[in-house]
């Protein structure tokens, strides 16, 4: 990719058991050759960030991929019974929050606090003073020798849920209570041009108001509970997060799926030509039938114009949005997952022998009705136009 003078500044949102997202965006990132000389981060942002600082991409992988909710918070067995999970919730409010220990042995075993502070790249947090929420905005220089893992640890204190860190006899918390996006910390440090990942945590989120160049990274998909850390889930959002940023750099299309840019425009496009004729036909002849399929379009909110009917239906179908697709690999994975006896009941309403019961249904059902549209125009090779009926 074109090189730039600028100089750049990542900046890692807070969101808990999502942070996995970021580890793939970090490894899109290094293929890509946009390398940060700047990270900022809250509460997991900032863990990841370190990592990322130190280059140690496999140890943030290795970690996200093998670690669960117990490896993290003192936390009950599965399994509980509903009177131990009582008990424990009881003394978790008792003690000010959960127990964080399994976490700062996770922290001891990554964090080398003089290789962090050696690296090439600049490195900055922030926590939240609990006495007054008062905001800390510290880059790596600001924070006293061997105070590193604790500040850490406090941009991290999701406080109720986690206990406040206390440091030197002052109670801090969670860095999302004053701005789960750093960017303004980037700035300070010397950022010319931003990329930023949201995780669309709990928190404070506040407005990029830096006027540096920015790329948003976040993903269409829920990246699941904050506080439920799983290797499965893990995987799953490290593959989101890795082609979000292929596509945030124009490496791939889609919005909800990964689809490669090599010779895809002429496929999406005479799909979306064939599709809208489709459309228009059963808009001549089932008008209600077509708005609400076009509202759910609408709804879907997918911002690759072409490829957005295939997109909506392949994700109201479950398509595993974790892998490369063309545009023939993303219709065929659609129609392999796809309703087919439900959608294929729709068929009336293309050949004329619809009544006024099925168009109701299609008007009460627009998501599938979406997809029967889909699977019609990737099925039917004339795609014949929409069979005139007597009025119903």
């Amino acid at each position: 990719m074109e090189e730039s003078n600028r100089t750049r500044g990542l900046v890692l949102a807070g969101g808990g058991a999502r942070g996995s997202y970021q580890v793939g965006v970090w490894r899109a990132l290094a293929e890509l050759g946009w390398r940060p000389q700047i990270i900022t981060g809250t509460s997991v942002g900032c863990l990841n960030g370190a990592m990322f600082a130190l280059d140690l991409y496999e140890t943030a992988r290795d970690m996200w991929l093998s670690i669960r909710s117990q490896d993290v918070l003192d936390l009950p067995e599965e399994g509980a019974r509903l009177s131990e999970l009582n008990t424990f919730l009881r003394q978790t409010v008792a003690a000010g929050g959960m127990d964080v220990t399994p976490l700062e042995e996770i922290v001891d075993r990554v964090l080398d606090e003089e290789a962090l502070r050696a690296s090439p790249v600049r490195f900055g947090l922030v926590t939240v003073e609990k006495r007054g929420l008062r905001p800390r905005e510290l880059a790596l220089e600001e924070i006293p020798k061997g105070k590193v893992k604790d500040y850490m640890l406090a941009s991290a204190a999701c406080f109720p849920a986690i206990r406040a860190r206390k440091i030197d006899g002052v109670e801090y918390l969670d860095g999302g209570y004053a701005d789960n996006m750093p960017t303004a910390l980037a700035q300070r440090m010397g950022a010319e041009e931003l990329v930023c990942v949201d995780l669309e945590g709990v928190g404070i989120t506040r407005p990029n108001r830096t006027g540096l160049p920015t790329i948003l990274i976040r993903s269409h998909w829920d990246l699941g509970e904050i506080l439920r850390f799983s290797p499965e889930t893990a995987a799953r959002n490290i593959q989101l997060g890795y082609y979000d940023t292929l596509r945030a750099f124009g490496r791939v299309r889609g919005c909800a799926y990964a689809v490669a840019r090599e010779d895809s425009d002429g496929a999406a496009n005479l799909f979306r030509v064939r599709f809208d004729k489709l459309q228009e036909a059963v808009k001549a002849r089932w008008p209600s039938a077509h708005l609400t399929s076009a509202l759910a379009l609408v709804l879907a909110n997918l911002e690759d114009e072409a490829l957005a009917p295939l997109e909506a239906a392949a994700e109201e179908a479950k398509v595993d949005p974790t892998q490369l697709y063309t545009v023939e690999s993303l219709g065929n994975a659609f129609l392999a997952a796809c309703d087919h006896p439900l959608i294929e009941s729709f068929g009336p309403l293309f050949d004329g022998t619809a009544n006024g019961a099925l168009v109701a249904r299609a008007t009460l059902m627009p998501n599938h009705f979406l997809q029967a549209l889909v699977c019609r125009v990737l099925t039917d090779p004339a795609l014949p136009e929409v069979i005139p009926h007597e009025d119903l």
